[in-house]
This record gives structure tokens, sequence and C-alpha cells, in this order.
């Protein structure tokens, strides 16, 4: 089931077959907590929380930026950093004392404001690594990325303009382009994974 389709269900109230197909999410987000010292109790905990966020964004004015499952994903991450940080510190949670949905931090944003600005950050910094990788690759090669996405020429209109033999040599140097920059973002999301 397509993300769409997922969001058109929860907007029509149909939040179970919705659910049932975002709980294909789990074991990446399982995968998550349990490799930051969480158990399976704690990423089902965190998840169901991302779920009612999630549910709540959609039925107020939700546009979605990425996939559901980065979204979700960003959502987990956040959720579960806080659990660390708190429980670092120590702090009592209350859940029945404040709703899940406006958990107030320190510095007046709510959970779900806090997770937006997380999510749309984690957002921006994967599109300034993609452009560095594209920067950093042989200017041929981003010549002919930019022209085919950006200016959205065909390949007949690329090889013309590139100087290709034909078509087909057009095709095959758009691929080989477009896999040294996925080489080179993987290396660059690795580099900042790692720092």
């Amino acid at each position: 089931m397509d993300d769409q389709t997922i969001l058109e269900l929860i907007r029509t109230g149909k939040n179970d077959l919705a659910l049932n197909a975002l709980y294909r999410n789990f074991p990446a987000i399982r995968k998550l907590v349990r490799s930051r010292g969480g158990s399976t109790k704690d990423a089902e905990d965190v998840f169901q929380e991302a779920l009612m966020i999630l549910i709540g964004k959609v039925k107020k004015d939700f546009r979605l930026s990425a996939r559901l499952s980065t979204y979700l994903y960003g959502v987990c991450h956040f959720l579960w950093t806080e659990q660390l940080r708190k429980r670092r510190q120590q702090v009592p949670f209350d859940p029945q004392a404040e709703g899940a949905s406006d958990i107030t931090s320190k510095g007046g944003l709510t959970v779900t404001e806090e997770v937006d600005l997380y999510v749309h950050l984690q957002h921006e910094s994967r599109i300034r690594l993609a452009e560095q990788a594209l920067n950093e690759l042989k200017d041929r090669c981003r010549e002919l990325l930019l022209i085919f996405y950006y200016s959205r020429l065909s390949l007949k209109e690329i090889a013309a303009k590139m100087g290709f033999g034909s078509e087909n040599s057009a095709k095959n140097q758009k691929y080989k382009c477009l896999e040294a920059a996925r080489t080179r973002l993987k290396e660059l999301q690795h580099q900042t994974q790692t720092h």
C-alpha cells in the first residue's frame, strides 16, 4: 500500500487498515531502539506514540515531504532520544499529567512541534548531503544529472546537447553518474553518522 493511500485511510477514519500497513515499519524501529539500549517493549511504546502523533497530524493539516517510513523513523528516533535523556536525568514522567501530543519541553515547544522540527532538520541534512555528493561529481556527470532532473530534457535531447553518439549512450552515462552520486552519498552519510 502506498503512502498516499495510507494517509487517505487515516483521513477517512479507517485507522485499522492504515495502522496494519504502517506496522511494516516496526522492525526498523525495534532495531533502532534496541541498538540504543532499549527493549522490544520500549520500541513498541515509542512506535505507538509515533503512530498517534502521525494520526493527529494527518487529521489536521499534514503535508508529506518524505516517505512515511522516513517520517516515522525520524519521529521514533526523536522520541527515543528524549526518553534516554529523561532517563539519564531521572526526571519522573507522568503520562496522566499531560497528553502525549502536548508535552511541553523546556523550550516551550510541544512534542509534535519538536518532532516536526527534528524531521525537517533531518530532511534538510539529507538534502545538503545530496547536494554535496552531486557537487563532488566530475563536471560532465554533474551537468548530465542536472540537465536530466532539473531541465527535464529527454535522453535524446541530452545526447544531442552533450555530444553522445546515441540516446542509449546518454542513458548508460546517466546510470553511471547516478551510481557514482549514490555511492558518494552513502559515504557522506556514513561519515556523518560516525562523527
